[in-house]
């Protein structure tokens, strides 16, 4: 379900998903998140469940205003 979380200086991929969450059904390694740079729409992708389940820390990125995280649905 669509979110919009406050930006705040500092905020992280983890700070998110520590607000909302992800459900079982997220396809986290299949994030993406979207980033106006120089007025181009970047894509970059994101490794969420890694950086949940595993703790890979380097997949925690740092957010800025207006960037947007798209979690897909898993396939069955």
């Amino acid at each position: 379900r669509p979110q919009a979380v406050p930006y705040r200086d500092g905020l992280t991929l983890i700070d998110v998903m520590i607000e909302v969450g992800l459900t079982e059904f997220a396809a986290g390694n299949r994030a993406t998140l979207m980033r106006r740079v120089n007025g181009e729409v970047r894509q970059t992708r994101v490794r969420l469940e890694d950086l949940l389940s595993r703790g890979d820390l380097e997949a925690n990125v740092t957010l800025f205003p207006g960037d947007v995280l798209i979690i897909p649905e898993t396939r069955f």
